[in-house]
């Protein structure tokens, strides 16, 4: 018998309680988050709220959308398909029946963070700022396959969702990923940001892996 996915290991996650924001990505893709509200939730659906934006004005029934979140202990993934819709504007409720849960545990934490060998440039978009400060550059200090620490002179906020990209020594596909500013200090005059992917290509996520381990291994030695 197949077992049927249900969201029920994490009603009790503070992330699907009544009334927080939540950001889906639609279909997989490296796009804007759509910001949602949890209405209701059971194992088997949840109801989501949206305001009638630029993006929750295509109708999205039979879309899959992605949560993902991390914390220290693991990488957490729900695929859901869009069985319904209604616009009481100016308000979309959608919802949505899990079709696939994921979990990979982490066992680095924040501890296991590695500096890249060779220095690496990371453009950057956060997501809803103003024109004038939506784009950066930032430098890779330190990453995991799940966090990644950057130094910029841009201005970042924490919450702040990003649009990012770059490229790993000796490989020529461009990473691309979402990630969300969990952490920001400050290192003389430059802003140092840490964050962790909200949401991620499955290719892109094994290149960064894959590199990961090449340098973890090194530093064992």
């Amino acid at each position: 018998m197949t077992d049927v996915p249900s969201l029920s290991p994490f009603l009790s996650d503070k992330r699907f309680q009544r009334g927080s924001i939540l950001p889906m990505m639609i279909s997989r893709q490296v796009k804007t988050p759509l910001q949602v509200m949890v209405e209701h939730v059971k194992g088997g659906y949840l109801v989501v709220s949206t305001e009638m934006n630029a993006e929750a004005k295509t109708a999205l029934i039979g879309s899959t959308v992605r949560l993902r979140w991390e914390t220290d202990a693991a990488v957490n993934t729900v695929d859901l398909e869009v069985v319904q819709e209604q616009t009481i504007w100016p308000v979309k409720l959608l919802a949505l029946i899990p079709i696939a849960i994921g979990v990979e545990i982490v066992t680095m934490g924040k501890n296991g963070l590695v500096s890249p060998d060779r220095p690496i440039h990371v453009p950057f978009k956060v997501m809803g700022a103003r024109p004038i400060e939506e784009k950066g550059e930032a430098e890779l200090l330190k990453f995991s396959p799940t966090r990644l620490v950057l130094r910029t002179d841009s201005y970042v906020s924490k919450g702040d969702f990003i649009h990012l990209s770059f490229t790993v020594p000796n490989q020529q596909m461009e990473i691309v990923g979402m990630a969300k500013v969990v952490e920001k200090t400050f290192q003389d005059t430059q802003t140092v940001i840490e964050l962790i992917f909200t949401d991620i290509h499955d290719k892109h996520h094994q290149v960064i892996k894959d590199y990961y381990k090449k340098l973890s291994t090194a530093a064992s030695y």
